[in-house]
């Protein structure tokens, strides 16, 4: 009978397709899989709820735009589609259309410039059709606030001649300059190319209804009014016969010219509301040797409306050695009675003899900002604009900045005040201190100032209507809340039993606040946050109304407000405030709503032991759009109403996740060597047998434990991939750290040991077998822990601090900011200087204690890492290979702190991982462990072909 039974199903193995076989018994993860992994990217949502549009992006290759309609759940899809957004009316999608991944990596291959690469397209999708148009090389595109019917969109320049126009008009279209609102406009430092134009490009004016195309020529800059009635475009040629400012009405095609003649047209920019529009021109003083900008503003649906001039060098209120600038940006008022302008220097002719600036750079002691910062900020400091304003009802014109004071912020509704920026006492302690500022209220009726808050850290916050500043004082741990018209100033203390400061945070500086959630409608109060609740303080007494009703700190539950109204800057006082929920004792994530006037207690929508994200609203319907994840599910979208609970599955982003092995999440408990409570997340392979003895690889940085539910996308990077190693067998460890000042590497030691010892009382690992990996400030801490410590069989340790001595006066290129600061107060938890305490210095230091290193170490420091010096990835590898231990370093040329070019990601994952699986899994040896890898045959190895690819 055994025999009978045997036989049949081996008969039933071999009748049974390869294919189906495959699928029923899931495998290991492997390279492979990881370029096609996608993603859920750009998700939008039609005005009425009808339809929601994303975005599908792979790990590695072409994207698709979905669009599918909610009702039927019919989808359409289309190649190579991004960055979706609806029309006004609903009826079309416009989207970016990608060039194709072959074609991008061939022209790489090649070499070409940028200019001659693959460039973005547009696509225009019509939903009641479902059929798609797409336009090739296309630099930007535009739609309308409220429109539906138009966009418009520009071209990438052409080398070849400037296009000809076919709009129907008998008169030439000259245009102004300026590079679309995105893109950097020339620099107000004087320069011997002030002067230079290009040729401008083509603008497609697209009726979406009728499917006809206007084309406009030699085009640099455009805009549309909100109401979808006017498009304006600035045209430039070399030669300057087509440089004008127009204006056409889509509604009867005809066009005005605003302005033409040799020089510069910019900026465009209409009003939020009707049609008022704005833009800067240099054409009047173009053939002078130092063209000055003027800012200009006409009603463009006004037909007989004249162009006037608002803002030039005449303008009373301008002071005499400013003047408009292309580098700032015009922007009304949301009444549009008011437009602000960025102002600057006006540029000095140099001498045509004028030699070039000798290559050296003086240091000076009495330097506010550090030459490396200076020479960082160079590019920005020379676009840098003042703001001024003028009303365009009397034309009185405020320079509202200056060079003390170069920073001015307006609220949507700036209403009567705007908020000046003044961090020159702060700028030289910067370079070892936090970041500091005063605030001051400036008047919009005559440009005077009144100090608001001095010394306060960047987490001010300006109402929408301008009518108070908040900001959080750190030493006396208390919100304070300064009232424009009077300076009135209101306390806002913490309740009792609560604190707004961090509880947790373990920084040699003073805790930050858990931060503020936003205003109410009508500057009727602001949203503050402790660990847990949601309070509403009233700004002109600094009283608390409890939102949340303490049901967070009584239940762990950490409650966030969210702005699902797109169009509103504050919360409504007759509409729920909605709110994230995050259980800290199970990870579970969901929704509450809350009264905004605290009536009564939160209610709970939806509660799971998942991972929410931030929903997304139809402007005119009840219809929300969020993701769900965990670690077992990839994050696909949901649509529901109000109730979330009822959420439907709308995409599925990663079928082909079923046919590979994943694992399990869960939550451990451990305390530390001191005593100290922690949690941490031990990742379990599919299957896992407590029978066998796992390999462990132990990876972290500061706090884990809250990512329980977080989904593990398969892909390679600067460090391990967790799900890549769970499929392959191994148990992964991500315990949680709690720092004490002045000790950062002992603990670590004090928290990831018991982790470990807490892990293996649980699961059944193989205690000779464990690892761990960690990446910049965990790196550090990996350098210190295998100086103290033979627990690891291997380690990988990312762009790690080896010496915190000589890493303290070093300069992250990032920024050009000293690296002092990191150590007195910030992440490194040091707390002192090394002249005031050099033995901390040491102590922490793992090049000082590398004699005691016996664990095999590996490695990844860059030669353009612009965080950490790539002199401390050095410093250490060379101690390692004197000392003759068993030390690799990966460096891979010109690629910074983290890994961005895919090639290199691949690589390194492959290495990395096959040191993991030789000493923990008990695999090969490679040869680059083995033998090295001489220099002239760096980089040569191929890792495409394990990724399932052809070589480039």
């Amino acid at each position: 009978m055994q025999r009978r039974l045997t036989a049949l199903v081996l008969l039933s193995l071999l009748l049974t397709p390869a294919g189906a076989l495959a699928q029923s018994v899931p495998a290991p993860l492997d390279y492979k899989a990881y370029d096609g992994w996608t993603a859920i990217r750009s998700v939008a949502i039609a005005d009425d709820g009808t339809s929601i549009a994303y975005a599908l992006v792979p790990e590695d290759g072409d994207s698709t735009l979905v669009v599918r309609t909610l009702a039927s759940g019919k989808e359409v899809r289309e190649p190579r589609g991004l960055a979706p957004s609806y029309t006004g009316d609903g009826m079309f999608v416009i989207y970016t259309v990608a060039p194709l991944k072959a074609d991008v990596d061939a022209a790489k291959k090649a070499k070409k410039k940028p200019e001659d690469s693959p460039k973005n397209g547009v696509g225009l999708l019509d939903l009641a059709t479902g059929t798609a148009v797409t336009f090739e090389r296309i630099k930007e595109f535009k739609v309308a606030k409220h429109g539906g019917r138009f966009v418009a969109f520009l071209a990438e320049p052409k080398k070849a001649a400037p296009v000809k126009t076919d709009v129907p008009t008998g008169t030439p279209i000259p245009s102004p300059t300026g590079a679309a609102s995105a893109s950097p406009t020339p620099s107000s430092a004087p320069t011997p190319d002030a002067k230079k134009k290009d040729d401008g490009a083509e603008l497609t004016i697209r009726d979406l209804q009728t499917a006809t195309n206007v084309r406009v020529g030699n085009v640099v800059d455009f805009a549309l009014s909100a109401d979808d009635a006017y498009v304006a475009y600035a045209t430039q040629s070399k030669d300057g016969k087509a440089d004008g400012m127009h204006v056409r009405s889509l509604a009867n095609g005809t066009v005005r010219d605003l302005g033409t003649g040799p020089g510069h047209f910019s900026n465009l920019a209409f009003s939020p509301e009707g049609a008022q529009l704005a833009y800067l021109s240099d054409a009047a003083t173009f053939a002078n040797d130092s063209p000055r900008y003027a800012a200009f503003a006409v009603d463009a649906a006004a037909a007989d409306a004249k162009v006037r001039t608002v803002v030039d060098a005449t303008t009373a209120g301008l002071p005499g050695t400013l003047a408009p600038n292309s580098n700032g940006t015009l922007v009304f008022t949301k009444d549009g009675k008011k437009l602000f302008v960025g102002t600057a220097a006006v540029p000095t002719p140099q001498p045509l003899d004028t030699p070039e600036p000798v290559g050296v750079d003086l240091w000076s002691y009495r330097d506010a900002q550090l030459q490396s910062v200076q020479k960082h900020d160079a590019d920005l400091i020379a676009k840098r604009t003042l703001r001024g304003v003028v009303d365009l009802s009397t034309g009185a014109y405020l320079q509202l900045a200056s060079v003390d004071m170069r920073t001015i912020l307006a609220s949507d509704e700036p209403g009567d005040y705007v908020l000046g920026i003044d961090s020159r006492a702060y700028d030289r302690a910067s370079s070892w201190a936090p970041n500091r500022r005063d605030d001051y209220f400036v008047s919009l009726a005559d440009g005077s100032r009144r100090l608001a808050l001095r010394g306060v850290a960047e987490d001010d916050r300006l109402s929408p209507a301008a009518n108070y500043v908040i900001g959080y004082d750190e030493k006396a741990r208390v919100f304070t809340i300064v009232r424009a018209r009077d300076g009135h100033r209101a306390t806002v203390a913490p309740p009792k039993g609560a604190g707004w400061f961090d509880e947790l945070d373990d920084h040699p500086n003073p805790p930050p606040p858990y931060g503020i959630g936003g205003w109410v409608a009508g500057d009727r109060g602001v949203v503050v946050y402790d660990r847990y609740d949601m309070w509403l303080a009233d700004p002109d007494t600094g009283a608390l109304t409890s939102l949340t009703k303490s049901v967070g700190r009584k239940n762990h539950i950490v409650f966030r407000a969210l702005a699902l109204d797109r169009n509103r800057t504050s919360f409504a006082l007759d509409a729920p405030l909605v709110a994230t929920a995050f259980d800290e004792r199970t990870k579970d994530s969901g929704i509450y709503s809350a009264d905004v006037r605290g009536a009564s207690a939160p209610k709970r929508i939806v509660m799971q032991p998942r991972a929410i994200g931030v929903p997304l609203k139809a402007k005119s319907a009840e219809v929300y759009a969020f993701t769900w994840q965990s670690f077992v599910e990839t994050p696909n979208l949901y649509v529901s109403g109000f109730d979330f609970a009822a959420a439907k599955k709308i995409s599925d982003a990663n079928p082909q996740q079923a046919q590979y092995r994943w694992g399990t999440a869960h939550l451990i408990h451990y305390k530390s060597a001191l005593g100290k409570a922690m949690e941490g997340v031990a990742l379990l392979p599919d299957g896992y047998d407590k029978t066998k003895k796992y390999p462990m690889l132990v990876y972290f940085y500061e706090r884990y434990s809250d990512t329980l539910n977080a989904y593990r996308t398969p892909a390679p990077g600067t460090s391990p991939n967790f799900i890549r190693y769970v499929s392959n067998g191994y148990v992964v460890l991500l315990p949680d750290v709690a720092y004490e000042n002045g000790h950062p590497g002992r603990s670590a030691l004090h928290c990831i040991l018991p982790a470990i010892d807490a892990t293996e009382k649980q699961y059944s690992i193989d205690d000779k077998r464990v690892g761990i990996a960690g990446h910049s400030w965990a790196a550090y801490q990996i350098n210190y822990m295998i100086t103290q410590t033979h627990r690891f069989r291997a380690v990988e340790a990312g762009a790690a601090v080896a010496n915190m001595t000589s890493a303290y006066g070093g300069i992250r290129l990032e920024s050009g900011v000293v690296r002092e600061g990191q150590y007195e107060y910030g992440q490194s938890r040091i707390g002192a200087t090394p002249w005031d305490r050099p033995d901390l210095y040491l102590e922490n230091s793992g090049l000082f204690h590398v004699q005691n290193v016996r664990t095999p170490y590996l490695t990844i420091h860059n030669d353009a890492d612009d965080a950490v010096p790539w002199s401390q990835g050095v410093e250490y590898f060379t101690a390692m290979r004197r000392l003759n231990k068993q030390a690799y370093m990966f460096t891979f040329n010109g690629e910074v702190h983290n890994l961005r070019g895919r090639e290199a990601q691949k690589y390194w994952t492959v290495h990395m991982d096959e040191w993991f699986d030789h000493f923990l899994k008990g695999a090969p040896e490679p040869s680059w462990m083995a033998t090295g890898v001489a220099y002239p045959d760096h980089g040569k190895r191929n890792v495409r072909v394990l990724f399932g690819e052809k070589d480039l």
